[in-house]
């Protein structure tokens, strides 16, 4: 199967802080790779590194990535690639929707190709009636959608011009389960009507396993478990990512209660010396508050934990 992205020990940071940490990973054509994790553990921000749209005090300290062909790093016309080659969806499709213009207006102005007006008008309503929705979507404004119909139209208007890639941040959040399941089955069918590639960042490692071929659990700036869905979720290596599965409502029966992670994401700022994750781990040694692990495989998967090696980040 051919790589379409391929993402080599990337470090996004600056001077103070390092927000991403050798990261590594790759996505094969017409593959889903879900990013999992819980929040402020840099799904978003790897998405953002991907496409370069990272904040003016952030940059690429080091690393590689390539995307068909293309070293994205050293690249200096991202324009040609976002919205054309990549495109993005985003959890709020109400915060990037003007009110002030319909829906065939934005999803036009996306197009990058220069065609007549009426050729533009039948492309927009030809992908909003594949994206589930009816022709009258064209004329109207955001506010006259469901969160879910909106959703669909910013998927249309991330696939107006073919893209390879799509990278969605937690499309689903805003919604209601049924609507959010119906955002997922039309991403899985894109894949092969588009021969898309998705990158797909969720909190629910339950939805990452429905939805994708593989799953990587970021946290704290490092992934520290990579590999194929069902094996990360039906036998999970990393402390982290049990904890992730152990959270899970459908694993209770009804009126036991919930079992959450004790403690919180520590902030980048202020990092523990060693693994990351070792201040809430119940499994950690000396080693791992003085030492970061370094990335081991076991079968068809990749883990950062001291439990199956001593072996460290060089």
């Amino acid at each position: 199967m051919k790589k379409l992205l391929n993402v080599r020990n990337v470090v996004v940071g600056n001077e103070e802080i390092k927000i991403l940490r050798e990261i590594s990973f790759e996505v094969n054509e017409k593959e889903i790779v879900s990013i999992v994790g819980e929040s402020g553990c840099g799904k978003s921000m790897t998405l953002k590194t991907i496409i370069k749209l990272l904040p003016k005090n952030l940059e690429i300290l080091s690393g590689e990535i390539y995307f068909d062909g293309i070293e994205i790093v050293k690249y200096d016309a991202m324009e040609k690639i976002r919205g054309k080659e990549i495109g993005m969806i985003f959890q709020e499709p109400s915060s990037y929707l003007n009110p002030l213009f319909t829906i065939g207006n934005q999803v036009e102005e996306a197009i990058k190709e220069k065609i007549e007006k009426k050729e533009k008008k039948e492309r927009v309503i030809k992908i909003l009636k594949e994206m589930g929705l009816s022709s009258n979507v064209y004329y109207q404004y955001p506010h006259q959608l469901s969160g879910g119909m909106q959703q669909r139209a910013m998927i249309a208007m991330s696939l107006i011009n073919n893209p390879k890639l799509l990278l969605a941040d937690e499309p689903t959040t805003a919604l209601d389960l049924t609507t959010a399941f119906g955002i997922i089955d039309l991403l899985k069918n894109l894949v092969t009507k588009y021969n898309l590639s998705i990158i797909f960042v969720t909190h629910d490692i339950s939805l990452a396993k429905y939805i994708s071929d593989k799953i990587l659990v970021m946290y704290a700036g490092i992934i520290v478990e990579k590999g194929p869905s069902n094996l990360v979720y039906t036998n999970p290596l990393h402390p982290y990512t049990q904890k992730l599965i152990n959270c899970l409502p459908e694993k209770y029966k009804k009126g036991e209660r919930i079992k959450t992670i004790e403690g919180q994401v520590p902030s980048l700022k202020d990092l523990p010396e060693g693994c990351p994750f070792s201040p809430r781990c119940e499994y950690k040694k000396k080693i791992c508050e003085n030492y970061i692990p370094g990335e081991i495989k076991i079968e068809e998967r990749n883990v950062r934990c001291f439990k199956y090696g001593n072996f460290m980040e060089s």
